[in-house]
């Protein structure tokens, strides 16, 4: 019950709505209040004069108060039993006898109950019962009072605590995944291979409205592309390592409040979509492996360009129209103190992004935003996750160009890249988005336009119980003018089997996934993902 009802009570011994139904007679039936408000108002206005109950103190009854005990065979006892019965309130009394604080606690809990029935419906009240509260709660206006105290005191320590204390906390969250897959057509004589990975994240705050992330991985998940009729980069895995399951710190990254922002500051292993909108829709499980099967069709490549060490932020503007913008910045050696140009390290070395974006909220269903990325890569361009997504052409330019053009230029990869998102919830079980971006990249005095797309169309909850469809199509990042599209189609359902467990088959299907031939390739997936 509030302090402030309390205080009512301390002032008059009922509260007043208990005060008004006995005093302006609107119960006219003996047994039954048939009132309502509009009768209260009347009454008034016909002059009724209401009756003090603060000058009508009843004498406490003797074998109810003197005694420090209250029995159930004393009428006080019998009579919050009779209310609690009626009104379902439980003074959890249990027919023992009770001390007089305990009493008045029972008491309280009633008074808790009966109170909105007053405010709501007071015909549910009957005036008899009216009677017996007001009895009881003067009766015991010591007690009630002292609980009252002890409720405001306690309100007052936990605000305190709340205003100025936290207890540092961190919570273990975990994913493992066991991965079968392989190259059904288009492959080398490449074997089924069952792979794994597993993270370990470790969510710590230190004042209650800041992040620290550190997690560990491990994982054994090849990519597959080494494998194809003609070797390529494309068609990548969300879980892929390479590694031979060695433990190691994975990411790294703090996230605190500024005025109404936060900044995130990522140590290592850091992604622009940490911090800003990918507009992935349901396929973009921030490289966790509960949504697409490949790194390509979680959102766009836009967002694989750049990462590392660095910052970012995203401030919020409006609820509608351009809702924020998003800046960030990425050093993906910045803790070499390498100086060996065109090669360095360091903060502002030689592979750095600088990312931008403006995010629209054009209704309640679609959203989307406009990115800039200004980059400079010492290797490939769409790798920020681990993953190269896109053709060895469009990852390495001198590639590209002995091939094609008869140079072979040298030094490092500078780059601006320009993309548009969108993202529309046609309802709860079926959603749409996609993406368009082209990078201009120079290297040596040559340049290239690379290009890339696609569309999804996602069903969540399809089956009723949290599982999850996909269908997807679009062109992996690829130079312009050479060779022929390497376009990516992949469908997959995400059978939920529990809110911590899921199997995701699926199938990824690649035309020309090296830019150059016309060779296709399709994996299959089998993927099981266990949270914890």
């Amino acid at each position: 019950m509030s302090s402030a009802f309390w205080k009512s009570v301390l002032i008059s011994p009922v509260v007043l709505s208990i005060s008004l139904l006995l005093s302006t007679g609107v119960m006219a039936a003996p047994k039954t209040a048939t009132g309502n408000a509009n009768d209260l108002i009347l009454n008034k206005a016909s002059g009724a004069t209401p009756v003090s109950i603060a000058a009508t103190e009843p004498a406490a009854s003797t074998d109810d108060v003197v005694s420090e005990i209250v029995k159930p065979t004393d009428s006080s006892y019998q009579a919050l039993q009779s209310i609690a019965t009626k009104y379902g309130c439980e003074p959890n009394l249990n027919n023992k006898p009770v001390s007089q604080i305990e009493f008045a606690r029972g008491l309280n809990v009633c008074l808790n109950k009966v109170e909105p029935m007053l405010a709501q419906q007071p015909a549910s009240v009957t005036r008899e019962d009216l009677e017996v509260i007001k009895r009881l709660t003067q009766e015991y206006r010591a007690q009630l009072a002292e609980i009252d105290s002890r409720l405001v005191n306690t309100d007052k320590k936990v605000a305190q605590l709340q205003a100025n204390q936290f207890s540092t906390t961190t919570k273990l969250k975990g994913e493992a995944v066991f991965n079968v897959a392989s190259v059904i057509s288009g492959g080398n004589n490449s074997n089924i291979i069952f792979a794994d990975r597993v993270r370990l994240l470790f969510q710590s705050s230190f004042t209650g409205k800041d992040i620290l992330w550190t997690r560990l991985a491990t994982g054994n998940q090849p990519s597959l592309g080494g494998t194809f009729r003609s070797p390529s980069t494309t068609g990548g895995q969300v879980i892929e390592t390479g590694g031979n399951n060695s433990v190691g710190l994975d990411w790294l990254a703090y996230q605190f409040p500024v005025a109404n922002t936060n900044v995130y500051v990522a140590a290592f292993n850091g992604l622009q979509a940490d911090y800003a909108p990918t507009y992935g829709s349901n396929f973009d499980d921030f490289t966790g492996a509960s949504g697409a099967l490949s790194a390509f069709a979680e959102s766009s490549p836009i967002y694989k360009i750049g990462g590392g060490s660095g910052v970012g932020t995203n401030i919020p503007i409006a609820e509608t129209g351009l809702t924020s913008v998003s800046l960030g910045y990425f050093a993906f050696n910045a803790n070499s103190p390498a100086n060996n140009p065109p090669v360095t390290g360091g903060i502002f070395g030689t592979d750095n992004s600088l990312f931008g974006q403006l995010n629209f909220k054009l209704s309640s269903q679609l959203e989307g935003g406009l990115t800039y990325v200004n980059s400079s890569h010492n290797g490939s361009i769409f790798n920020g996750t681990g993953v190269v997504v896109g053709t060895p052409l469009a990852n390495n330019l001198a590639l590209a160009n002995s091939g094609f053009n008869g140079t072979s230029p040298g030094g490092r990869t500078t780059a601006d890249s320009f993309g548009l998102a969108l993202a529309y919830k046609a309802s709860d079980k079926l959603a749409f988005n996609g993406f368009a971006m082209t990078t201009n990249a120079r290297r040596g005095g040559v340049t290239d336009n690379i290009w890339s797309y696609g569309a999804g169309i996602s069903f969540p909850d399809v089956d009723g119980r949290g599982s999850l469809a996909g269908l997807f199509v679009g062109a992996t990042p690829y130079v312009g003018g050479v060779g022929s599209t390497p376009f990516h189609f992949e469908g997959f359902y995400k059978y939920k089997l529990s809110d911590n467990l899921s199997i995701t088959p699926g199938l990824i299907y690649l035309t020309s996934p090296d830019q150059i031939t016309n060779n296709s390739a399709l994996i299959g997936v089998v993927r099981t993902t266990f949270l914890f």
